[in-house]
């Protein structure tokens, strides 16, 4: 190890230390740097990162710590630290918050407890112990109390942000993007699934009025809090063998049980998990919601608005399109790495809503 000197982020010795300081009763008298071999697995995630290993020393002795930095490449990008910081102060497991400070430039510069992170969704949930554990999560998070405050810096988060979800807009775009893979798929430009499966301009039709009409039907749901990506690649093995929650980038108040929705709420052409064991996962999820929320859940409401949710959510399949054909870059793996990949996931998905499409409800 090295004395520190400015190699992290450019931040010297007394920023730095002043950042680390609440963490320790005595003051820090000194700090030693060294690069950690552990690297950042998670793609398509903007930031600049470092994986320092610290050795603090106050006159109580010295401590070895590794952390995890991260800065902001951009100041319009939503600050994360306060996220973390109120969601450990009620229990909530997330990586510990060290410190953060905002730069010249209004970019958050902030350091956690560095934990593992999950990098391969199929493998996690390989074991059932982990969704069950996932499960669990999911509903400690969307059933702790939310202060006026915090409410109030998701709203300020939300307001500065030009892409922030709101469904009126996000079911006319989905009436769009329907539009566009039915003119794509006509020129055999998705390849031949999706052109057979795309030849029925009444299905088109279908799925364009029930996007519209889903409008006023996610509006009726419960409200609470969204993180908006909570999946198995946005989580942690924490220290204390628990299960944490990173990456508060898009968490917004929305229908409250959105986050689980993606999982929960899959018909069977889709579902990540065994489907003969559902209904155990959705009565597993009511129980940790009456844990942590004191509110018993009705079984086939519950099995309905997860469903319905899930459909509102995947009706708009822009991010399952090809790059080249307007869709996100293919460093955003989840829907796919490469144009043939996007294909495929978006014939299995496209066939499933056309599938579950007489299921929809409206009132």
């Amino acid at each position: 190890m090295e004395p520190y000197s400015n190699q992290l982020f450019g931040l010297d010795f007394n920023t730095l230390k002043e950042m680390l300081q609440s963490q320790y009763f005595n003051e820090i008298q000194s700090i030693n740097y060294e690069d950690s071999d552990h690297k950042v697995g998670m793609p398509g995630i903007c930031g600049e990162y470092a994986i320092p290993k610290l050795e603090i020393t106050t006159n109580n002795g010295t401590e070895a710590i590794v952390l995890f930095g991260r800065r902001q490449l951009s100041n319009t990008e939503s600050k994360q630290a306060h996220h973390y910081r109120y969601l450990s102060e009620i229990g909530i497991p997330v990586p510990k918050l060290y410190g953060a400070i905002t730069d010249s430039n209004n970019c958050e510069i902030l350091f956690l407890e560095y934990a593992q992170e999950i990098t391969d969704e199929k493998d996690f949930f390989s074991e059932e112990k982990n969704i069950t554990e996932f499960i669990d999560l999911a509903a400690q998070f969307l059933s702790m109390h939310l202060s006026h405050n915090y409410i109030g810096l998701i709203g300020k988060d939300m307001g500065n942000k030009s892409d922030t979800r709101d469904w009126k807009t996000w079911m006319s775009w989905s009436v769009f993007i329907i539009e566009k893979i039915w003119d794509l798929a006509s020129q055999n430009k998705l390849g031949i699934d999706l052109k057979k499966m795309c030849e029925d301009c009444n299905t088109k039709n279908k799925l364009q009025r029930i996007a519209f009409n889903m409008i006023k039907k996610i509006g009726s749901f419960d409200i609470g809090i969204a993180h908006s990506d909570f999946r198995p690649n946005n989580m942690v093995h924490l220290n204390n063998h628990k299960l944490g929650l990173i990456d508060f980038e898009d968490v917004i108040i929305d229908s409250k049980y959105y986050d689980i929705a993606r999982y929960l709420g899959a018909p069977d052409q889709v579902f990540k998990w065994e489907v003969t064991k559902r209904d155990y996962y959705i009565d597993f999820f009511i129980d940790r919601c009456k844990k942590y929320e004191g509110k018993k859940l009705n079984h086939q409401k519950m099995r309905d608005e997860l469903f319905h949710i899930w459909y509102t959510r995947s009706i708009n399949m822009w991010e399952w399109l090809p790059h080249e054909y307007g869709g996100p870059e293919y460093d955003f793996w989840p829907t796919g790495k490469n144009s043939e990949e996007r294909c495929q996931n978006l014939s299995v998905l496209l066939n499933a809503l056309i599938h579950n499409s007489d299921r929809i409800i409206i009132n």
